[in-house]
């Protein structure tokens, strides 16, 4: 239903703004997009007990206001629309629209538009009192573009005659500015994380006692960590596969020549995306999964090396160092053989499968070899 209603939004808005070159006064704005606008929101813009316009908003006697249309319930105003000429500032005119909420008690949600930009107010904190900042607004040559946030479908659903309840726009408004908030703080966390918000996350993942040298690295990652979960969003909202968001990135292969010879170099073979992409994962997941800064640090160390029929993980070196081998077209997405020690052969469609044998076997590995500048324990 989301999606129909988020195409037939799309749709009204590219007629709008084929429309909008012939609107050049208010009262050309007002007939040929905002009445279309309130008929697509479910209301009989030709019945003047729904839509009325030139409503009045009176203080007194004396001090006379009209409103350009409200939307009426039992013949009550409870939608007071300010229309402007299309292109004008609506900023200037939002200090009027507040004056609809003193004067009209009924008028729960306040609406101004240049009829292609919409900012949609209510009285969250004080009743009467026009909340100074919009809970929702877009501007239709964005949607029109399918630029559609489900943010403003849901808030436009809830507008459409048939779910519209004026007692409780007020507190849906509320929860719709501490979304906005919240997204707003998201965003800033994700381009520049705190430490106490970096320290948290270790947290989480078990590494509770981090020192303060290596939070410069720690953060950097939580970055990309954010960079790769919008990612993965991004690919899920378009339908596509992952590896082709592994090919669009610049991935840098480690030379040949840089791996060690411990196999005929006759039996090299190209890396595939899938294989790539493994391989990756591998070093992405560790980084979440080690609760020490040895297995964290070590990371830097894990290499691959292609063949003919498998692809070898390892750490330090191929043999002592096996992680695993990756094997491609056995009728599993993912065919792993981590050795007899470390669960043997694990094989589906689901990477997270692997998450107790990848961290047993890495675990064991950098105990037994050590990490780049210090010596592996010796037991007595």
């Amino acid at each position: 239903m989301s999606d129909d209603f988020r195409q037939k939004f799309k749709t009204f808005s590219e007629r709008m703004v084929g429309l909008a070159p012939r609107c050049s006064n208010e009262e050309a704005t007002k007939m040929f997009l905002v009445l279309p606008f309130l008929q697509f929101l479910g209301y009989d813009t030709m019945n003047p007990d729904e839509v009325c316009p030139e409503h009045h908003a009176d203080f007194s006697d004396k001090y006379k206001n009209r409103v350009d249309y409200a939307v009426l319930k039992d013949r009550h105003p409870v939608i007071a629309i300010e229309c402007k000429a299309l292109g004008a500032a609506l900023k200037d005119d939002r200090g009027q629209l507040k004056s609809y909420f003193n004067a009209a008690q009924t008028v729960k949600m306040g609406v101004i538009t240049d009829g292609l930009v919409y900012e949609f107010y209510a009285d969250s904190d004080e009743p009467n009192i026009m909340d100074p900042t919009a809970f929702l607004s877009f501007d239709l040559r964005e949607i029109a573009k399918g630029k559609i946030e489900d943010s403003i479908v849901d808030g436009l659903k809830s507008l459409q005659k048939s779910n519209f309840d004026p007692e409780n726009i007020g507190a849906e408004a509320k929860r719709k500015l501490v979304f906005q908030n919240l997204v707003q703080q998201i965003e800033i966390l994700a381009a520049d994380p705190s430490e106490a918000f970096v320290r948290l996350l270790l947290q989480n993942i078990g590494l509770k006692h981090t020192r303060a040298k290596a939070m410069a690295e720690y953060t950097d990652l939580t970055k990309n960590a954010f960079g790769e979960f919008i990612n993965l969003r991004i690919l899920q909202r378009l339908d596509l596969p992952v590896k082709d968001k592994e090919a669009e990135k610049n991935i840098t292969v480690p030379e040949i020549s840089k791996l060690e010879p411990e196999s005929k170099p006759v039996d090299v073979v190209a890396v595939s995306e899938l294989e790539m992409y493994v391989y990756e994962y591998t070093k992405r997941r560790l980084s979440f999964l080690s609760d020490t800064d040895d297995l964290f640090n070590a990371i830097d160390e894990i290499e691959y090396k292609d063949y003919k029929g498998k692809f070898v993980v390892f750490y330090k070196k191929e043999r002592a160092g096996r992680l695993f081998d990756f094997h491609e077209d056995k009728g599993s997405k993912y065919a792993f053989d981590f050795g007899e020690d470390f669960g043997g052969e694990v094989s589906g469609d689901d990477l997270a499968a692997i998450d107790a044998h990848l961290l047993s076997v890495f675990r064991a590995r950098v105990e037994a070899m050590g990490v780049k500048g210090k010596k592996a324990k010796v037991e007595a």
